[in-house]
């Protein structure tokens, strides 16, 4: 099941220049294919590929919105081709 996890990260002078690390740390993590900063109203977006939808849920809760500057996500379900047809 994959799944894009939008993020904002906290803008405190504190974690300016932090981005990349944060970003770095997020992909070392199991299920990640890709994360990315962005431009916008959200700070970086992650593609992540995991087993179950449950899996999903944990990594975003447990894993992602306990990283220090992760102030919010969005999650965003892909949906598999073969059950739209």
């Amino acid at each position: 099941m994959e799944a894009y996890i939008l993020l904002k990260i906290i803008n405190q002078t504190e974690l300016c220049g932090q981005y990349r690390s944060i970003i770095e740390q997020i992909k070392k993590m199991n299920g990640v294919k890709e994360a990315q900063l962005l431009f916008g109203d959200f700070d970086a977006i992650v593609k992540l590929d995991m087993p179950k939808i449950h899996d999903i849920e944990n990594m975003v809760l447990e894993d992602l919105c306990m990283i220090q500057g992760v102030e919010s996500t969005l999650t965003l379900l892909c949906v598999d081709e073969q059950l739209v047809k």
